[in-house]
């Protein structure tokens, strides 16, 4: 019977074993007869694309949780978000009896008030249900895997850099510092996508034998290939994968909007012909960028327009971006804001300088993470970061985006010769910004999620 419906969805008792199927849903009374006619809580399985439903369950075994959450009536009647990392063992335990947990997770049910499940694969928001006994009571709980869930209520929030800068950089007189009131809810990426999640996602548009006539881009689109064979293989992502950063800005968007398609969110960007034939910023959050594609080997130009009524992800803004790698420090107690920061403190955070080539980068995840539980803001790979609708920047010349956060390339000492592309690490702090002339640079990118809102910010008046 458990087989006998096409694309139907299952439910299995509190053993693991199918019990049946149905095409649509189950009412909340049927699934309190089906727990009672079970002696226990309902497992209703989701149907996933291309998997099989299995005709029984394996127990997912005790010794291996890895995460354990308790959580009560009260807590689930609001908005509940709950971080995990990508394919980690997590138990969920309420105070109270379950009648039934509603997943597509590969999960099973431990008692009458828990149920143990691996988390996904990709990084991005699941939502599983819980069903109470009495009538009508289902609750949401939002998985963010990989994802830091920030709310902020009138949260004062640092921008801008006051000190001098040097090695060609950005003018803090043209961003000064300045304190601002920030009103938002955001999904943020606790790490710099990885390699393999890149692989994962834009699987199909990495030719296998790339050819190129320029050398430096072979070479890079032979890495892909490379990447691509490999996930073939395992077609499976750890989280602390090695940080892409040989990704062109006109990528990273393309990979954010693959990442919305995935969980059936409205992808952000919309790619147009243009005549232009040079990066600039255009009103309304409409940009002019440089595209490249593993496929193309002539250069060209792309109008790139923003969807107002977009819930999917996005690279983040300049101030954003700046807000989330201060975490919440407004008194420069951070290594990049404290003058007096040795690179031993700086070194607890950041990687600096381990990877000759420019192809590599090292793990996500390794070093602390800042205040927002965010990892690698600084040190590991430059990021891209777009400007929301003008750039102040007189050296970028209203370029759309600039790479903020820094290279693995960055030493600790100063090397003479490589002055101009490898500054000292203290270069590297809020207010370093690394020109995106073309708006191509390679380099590697997080992404977020505004979820319900529109950030707004306000000035605050200095005291």
């Amino acid at each position: 019977m458990c087989f006998a419906i096409a694309n139907a969805q299952f439910y299995y008792d509190k053993h693991g074993e199918c019990r049946g199927a149905y095409k649509d849903s189950l009412e909340h009374a049927t699934l309190v007869n089906l727990a009672k006619r079970f002696h226990g809580p309902i497992l209703v399985k989701k149907p996933i694309k291309g998997v099989k439903p299995r005709k029984n369950l394996k127990k997912i075994p005790e010794n291996k949780i890895q995460r354990t959450f308790d959580v009560n009536r009260d807590s689930l009647r609001k908005e509940l978000w709950l971080e995990v990392e990508k394919n980690e063992f997590v138990k969920i335990c309420d105070d109270g009896p379950i009648v039934a947990w509603e997943t597509s997770l590969n999960s099973s049910i431990l008692n009458d008030s828990c149920l143990a499940f691996q988390a996904p694969i990709f990084a991005g928001v699941e939502t599983l249900k819980i069903y109470f006994p009495e009538k009508d009571s289902v609750y949401n709980i939002n998985l963010a895997i990989d994802l830091k869930y920030l709310n902020f209520k009138n949260e004062e929030a640092l921008l801008g850099f006051n000190n001098e800068v040097v090695n060609n950089n950005l003018s803090s007189k043209e961003d000064p510092e300045r304190l601002t009131s920030i009103t938002g809810t955001f999904l943020v990426d606790k790490y710099p996508i990885t390699n393999c999640e890149f692989t994962q996602l834009m699987l199909n548009r990495i030719p296998s034998k790339p050819s190129f006539t320029n050398s430096d881009r072979q070479e890079m689109a032979e890495k892909w290939a490379y990447r691509k064979k490999i996930f073939t293989q395992k077609n499976n992502c750890i989280t602390h994968d090695s940080a892409a950063c040989t990704i062109f800005l006109s990528q990273a968007m393309e990979y954010a909007n693959a990442r919305s398609i995935q969980e059936g969110l409205k992808p952000y960007y919309i790619f147009t012909s243009t005549d232009y034939q040079a990066p600039r910023i255009l009103s309304n959050k409409q940009y002019i960028i440089a595209y490249f594609d593993f496929s193309i080997d002539d250069d060209k130009y792309v109008l790139v327009s923003v969807d107002p009524s977009s819930d999917g992800y996005r690279l983040p803004f300049y101030n954003e971006w700046m807000m989330f790698a201060r975490g919440g420090d407004k008194k420069k107690t951070a290594p990049w804001g404290d003058t007096t920061a040795t690179f031993e403190d700086a070194s607890e955070y950041a990687i600096f300088g381990t990877h000759a080539s420019r192809y590599e980068a090292e793990p996500v995840g390794q070093l602390k993470p800042n205040g927002f539980g965010l990892y690698d803001m600084f040190g590991l790979v430059w990021e891209h970061v777009l400007f929301e609708n003008s750039n102040p920047f007189q050296i970028l010349k209203e370029r759309p985006s600039c790479l903020k956060g820094g290279s693995n390339h960055v030493r600790k000492k100063h090397i003479w010769y490589k002055a101009y592309r490898e500054p000292y690490w203290k270069w590297i702090n809020y207010g370093y910004s690394y020109p995106n002339y073309s708006s191509g640079a390679a380099k590697g990118f997080r992404l977020i999620r505004n979820i319900g809102n529109n950030a707004k910010w306000t000035e605050v008046k200095s005291k």
